[in-house]
């Protein structure tokens, strides 16, 4: 055994109690001699002793068939494995040290990976506990400066490179491969973004992601909910992605960061609808003949129209002098999808008047409104500018809507508002 592996043998100092018994015997010798001996039962075994003192086992067994030691025949055993008993219990026990044996040290591998502390580090080797009373030694001239600044207690992950002798590792290796395996059960889930850097962009319209030291794929088409117009601005960066498929002739994890930003969408609406009002900043992500597209809030985008920009900003847009990247500030005009939300650099522009209307009405509530348009099926009203309700004919005494004018003032009660279809149901209080 190693010095490095005798280091981790160490000997618990005896209790108090321990120490004071044995200092009281004064004669450990003699107090042995006084022990009674045991008598002698006639049978004398002399004869199986050589001169070093060993007892004769083959001699014994061939003298004495009746008290031999040859292994039970209806033990199932493994490894062609011996059990010197004849008692019922034999196999029980067998079993038992079989299993526990196998927990305690199971059959290595090359290939395989096994997470464990670091045991030592110094500048030739750095050794893992992997838990099973081994050690994996690992050359520390052939790993990475992250890999070499570890410290003893860290948990990592080890690739068994050589099992002939001391065991072999390599913790690179190991780390690279438990996480391609994690990214491969992530495409399963599709609910876990990894971070990775940008490496480098590739000529077929995508990029080199490597997350824990693996180098994943990310095409262009899933970079970024836009289209990205500086293909090199995100190289270096570090983005979340999210494993999404993987290419088995290649052997290539393919990533993807527009599923991340996807996935925080609903709730950076919810909170826009409710800031609504408040001035914001983003940057421009690409221009067009009608306006400029702004990202904002991490995975948020819209497009501010010709006519809302302001005078500044539209001298720069007719020079042509708005490139992505820039930064620009605006106000939300209308949240008309999750994907598409419009603009404004105007400030007291006319916000969509239905953004967190459930807000300002609560249910029932009675309002004031005024008759704006009559069909055969109910009365449209106007409860505020922008905001349309219908008051179904049945709500209508006998029926009928000849009683109301265009224009008339009426009050009405709210029953449900359906904010996304922009519908409001009325009835009369």
């Amino acid at each position: 055994m190693s010095e490095k592996k005798r280091r981790r043998i160490t000997t618990a100092a005896p209790e108090a109690s321990t120490i004071e018994l044995v200092e009281t015997v004064q004669n450990p010798t003699q107090q042995f001699n006084e022990v009674e001996e045991v008598k002698d039962d006639g049978n004398d075994f002399s004869e199986f002793y050589d001169e070093s003192g060993e007892f004769l086992w083959d001699k014994y067994e061939a003298t004495c068939p009746s008290h031999t030691r040859h292994p039970n025949p209806h033990i199932k055993t493994q490894n062609n494995d011996k059990v010197y008993s004849r008692e019922a219990y034999a196999q029980e026990f067998y079993d038992l040290l079989s299993e526990h044996s196998t927990e305690i040290k199971p059959q290595l591998n090359v290939g395989e990976i096994h997470t464990g502390t670091i045991w030592g580090v110094d500048q030739e080797w750095i050794t893992v506990d992997i838990n099973y009373r081994e050690l994996v030694y690992v050359n520390a001239k052939k790993e990475s400066e992250e890999v070499r600044a570890l410290l003893p207690g860290e948990e990592t992950a080890v690739l068994i490179t050589d099992t002939k002798g001391t065991l072999g590792g390599t913790i690179t290796g190991g780390v690279k491969h438990k996480a391609f395996m994690d990214l491969r059960a992530g495409i399963e889930e599709g609910n876990t973004a990894w971070i990775g850097t940008v490496k480098n962009m590739i000529e077929n319209g995508g990029y080199i992601v490597r997350v824990q030291g693996v180098d994943c794929f990310m095409p262009g088409s899933l970079a970024g909910i836009n289209k990205l117009s500086d293909f090199s601005s995100i190289i270096g960066e570090e983005i979340y992605v999210v494993p999404v498929s993987f290419s088995p002739d290649r052997g290539t994890i393919i990533v993807s960061h527009r599923k991340y930003l996807q996935a925080l969408i609903p709730s950076a609406i919810q909170k826009l609808k409710e800031n609504i009002e408040e001035p914001k900043t983003g940057n421009v992500t690409g221009t067009a003949k009608y306006g400029v597209f702004v990202e904002f809030d991490k995975c948020l985008t819209g497009m501010i129209h010709t006519n809302e920009l302001d005078e500044a900003t539209q001298i720069k847009f007719k020079a042509r002098e708005i490139k992505p990247g820039d930064p620009i500030n605006f106000f939300v005009k209308d949240i008309i999808t999750n994907t598409k939300i419009t603009l404004t650099q105007k400030e007291g522009s006319t916000v969509n008047p239905w953004i967190n209307i459930s807000s300002r009405y609560q249910i029932p509530s009675v309002v004031e409104a005024k008759v704006k348009t009559k069909k055969d099926y109910g009365i449209f009203v106007n409860i505020e500018e922008g905001v349309t309700g219908l008051l179904h004919v049945s709500e209508l005494p006998d029926n009928t809507i000849d009683d109301y004018g265009i224009g008339d003032p009426l009050n009405v009660q709210i029953t449900r508002i359906d904010e996304s279809a922009m519908k409001v149901f009325l009835k009369l209080p």
